[in-house]
C-alpha cells in the first residue's frame, strides 16, 4: 500500500486550510523544503492541492509543479483543486503532473467527463466523496446511476484510480471511512486510494490488517504536519 501525503498550496506556500476560506496555518514558506523532507522519508507519490485554483477556478501553481518535477523527477504528482474542464486538465499535465484528480463539478457533467476519460482516462484520478448509504446500496443522483454502475463505467473508461472518502452522517471523516475504502477496494477491479481517516498512530497500525490489503494507497495530511506522526512512520507502518 502506498502512502500519499497531501500538500495544500496557497499563495506559493504550504498551508493547512480550514472550512472558512480566510483561515489557514502556514506550514512552510517554501514548498520545496516540505517536499525534500517527504522524499527523504520515502514519498513516491504526492497529492498537491491548489487551494487558489479552487477559489479562482483556474490552475494557479503551474510553475511550482514544473519546479517540483525538475527537482524531484522520481516523484509522481497528482494535482487537485478547482479542475473544471478538459483544458484545466491538459494545462496541469503539460506543467508536469502525472495525474489530475477530478471531482465535484466535473462529476456532475457526465457528458464532458466521458469525453475527457476517452482521451485522458489513464491520467485521471476520480475523487469520490460519498455517503455510506449511497455507495453501499443506493442511487447516486449526481451521476444518474447506482454506485456500482458508476464504478463499472469508470473502469470501462480507463480511469487510473478512485480516491474514495465515505462521508459520515455526523462528525468528521474517521476510521469508518478507511474501512469503507478497504471494503470497496476488495470488491472492484480498480486501484482505490483511501482519502481521509488517518488521524493517529493507531489508525496507521490498523492499516496493516487484512481488511486493507487490496488498497492501492492511503492519503495523510494535516495530522502528520501537526506532529501526530511523521511521514516516515506512515511508510514504515504500511510496509508491514
Amino acid at each position: 500500500m502506498l502512502a500519499i501525503p497531501v500538500v495544500d498550496v496557497r499563495s506559493g506556500r504550504c498551508v493547512h486550510t480550514h472550512n472558512e476560506a480566510s483561515r489557514q496555518k502556514v506550514i512552510m514558506d517554501d514548498p520545496i523544503e516540505v517536499f525534500s523532507v517527504l522524499v527523504e522519508q520515502g514519498a513516491k507519490q504526492v497529492q498537491v492541492v491548489d487551494v487558489d485554483a479552487i477559489r479562482n477556478r483556474q490552475p494557479e501553481h503551474l510553475s511550482l509543479v514544473t519546479r517540483l518535477k525538475r527537482e524531484f523527477p522520481q516523484l509522481a504528482l497528482q494535482i487537485s483543486g478547482g479542475v473544471s474542464s478538459s483544458e484545466d486538465i491538459q494545462i496541469w499535465l503539460d506543467a508536469g503532473a502525472d495525474w489530475v484528480t477530478v471531482g465535484g463539478r466535473l462529476l456532475r457533467q457526465q457528458d464532458e467527463l466521458e469525453l475527457i476519460l476517452v482521451e485522458l482516462g489513464e491520467r485521471i484520478i476520480v475523487g469520490m466523496d460519498v455517503r455510506a448509504q449511497l455507495w453501499q446500496n443506493g442511487y447516486c443522483p449526481a451521476v444518474g446511476m447506482s454506485f456500482s454502475e458508476w464504478v463499472e463505467a469508470l473502469k470501462d473508461e480507463g480511469v487510473a484510480a478512485l480516491m474514495f472518502t465515505e462521508i459520515p452522517e455526523q462528525g468528521h471523516v474517521n476510521g469508518h471511512s478507511l474501512m469503507a475504502a478497504g471494503q470497496l477496494a476488495s470488491s472492484i477491479d480498480l486501484p482505490v486510494i483511501a482519502h481521509g481517516g488517518v488521524h493517529s498512530r493507531n489508525d496507521l497500525l490498523s492499516l496493516s490488517g487484512p481488511s486493507f490489503k487490496h488498497l492501492y494507497g492511503v492519503t495523510v495530511g494535516k495530522p502528520m504536519f501537526e506532529g501526530s506522526f511523521s511521514f516516515g512512520e506512515v511508510v514504515s507502518a504500511l510496509a508491514h
